[in-house]
């Protein structure tokens, strides 16, 4: 296990690895206090609790402009009117599900001001 709580050979782990050699994202502690998080700008948007546990801060508007095709993905686990979803991690497909998410989240998140009460995530 690393600092973060998570496997070093996990999926998660290498999802991790692959997103702080991004030069927008820095990695630390999960602000809701489990496991790992990337924080783009002034915003953490992605939480890695485990090794096989993700959450992501998309916004409710790209959820729903989405939602016929996060539906369809088992590993995908939305929550009524929330901005964050789950995502299991269970192969490398999963991985890069999650890396495109996030890139899609990092757009969405763009350019938007940063509420005093940030939304939190499923676990905190």
């Amino acid at each position: 296990m690393n600092a973060s709580g998570i496997a070093r050979q996990s999926i998660a782990s290498r999802v991790l690895k692959q997103l702080e050699a991004w030069p927008e994202c820095q990695a630390g502690d999960a602000a809701c206090g489990s496991g790992a998080g990337i924080t783009v700008g002034a915003r953490q948007i992605l939480h890695l609790h485990t090794g096989d546990e993700a959450e992501l801060w998309l916004t409710v508007s790209l959820i729903e402009r989405m939602r016929p095709a996060l539906e369809t993905s088992p590993q995908v686990a939305l929550e009524p009117q929330r901005d964050w979803i789950g995502i299991r991690l269970e192969t490398e497909d999963d991985a890069d599900l999650l890396v495109s998410l996030f890139s899609l989240a990092i757009k969405a998140h763009a350019g938007q001001e940063v509420q005093p009460a940030a939304s939190r995530c499923l676990a905190g």
